[in-house]
């Protein structure tokens, strides 16, 4: 008499699940992806003011903030566009409301130029963007109290020190509030570079396709155990 295949069940489970978790991933990844066209389609246009307001904005939501550039630029390094290597430009920006946060200034192949803006009160037009992610990180790097400097990569913790000196008054230091996020101005703003702010690669169609893949498979995984268990089965009868 053969004994029922537990190891060999239990990893058919496990895969089992890992498939069907990557196709429910997938469909999850459409559905944001689908909100985000939306939001684009829409063309509404947020105005927020407090930080709650900032808090509920999301990735490539459309915000038309007033405030005035505040001469610090950090330019990220290592920065490919059409095929050239340059730098995108970051500025920090003092909102009429008081809150500090990063625009990214568009891409730009020369870094001798003077970066600075007039200060002056303005409204600008911009998709929220998440901080940077610096991915793999090489060695340290060390951030300066400069108007403009190169960076490798974009780390949230120093760069907001940094902003925090600069630009807080020193006994409001404690209240000053610097947004998690940056800002990527829209191609009609002055003030910027070269820009050509991409959407998500993967679309919603295509994300929908690998979740029919995923599932598809699941489904001949299932097929094939269910032959197996039967086979065994019938074997033994």
């Amino acid at each position: 008499m053969k004994k029922f295949p537990w190891i060999f069940s239990v990893l058919w489970l496990v895969i089992l699940l890992i498939m069907l978790a990557a196709g429910f991933w997938q469909l999850s990844r459409a559905e944001e992806k689908q909100l985000i066209n939306d939001r684009l389609a829409s063309g509404e246009v947020n105005k927020p003011t407090l930080i709650q307001d900032w808090q509920q904005l999301k990735a490539f939501d459309q915000v038309e903030v007033q405030g005035q550039f505040v001469n610090t630029h950090f330019l990220l390094d290592n920065q490919i566009m059409e095929g050239q290597v340059g730098y995108f430009v970051f500025t920090a920006f003092n909102t009429i409301d008081d809150i500090l946060l990063l625009i990214n200034r568009g891409w730009t192949d020369d870094d001798q130029q003077n970066f600075d803006l007039q200060p002056r009160n303005q409204t600008i037009d911009a998709l929220v963007a998440d901080w940077p992610r610096p991915g793999i990180q090489l060695g340290e790097q060390t951030i300066n109290n400069l108007n403009t400097q190169h960076l490798t990569y974009l780390e949230q913790q120093p760069v907001t020190a940094l902003l925090k000196q600069r630009h807080c008054q020193q006994n409001n230091a404690g209240n000053c509030i610097i947004l998690p996020r940056v800002l990527k101005l829209t191609v009609a703003m002055d003030h910027g570079f070269k820009r050509q702010w991409q959407l998500p690669k993967m679309t919603v169609e295509k994300h929908r396709a690998y979740a029919i893949q995923w599932f598809t498979m699941s489904l001949v995984l299932c097929l094939i155990y269910i032959g197996f268990i039967r086979k065994i089965y019938a074997n033994k009868n």
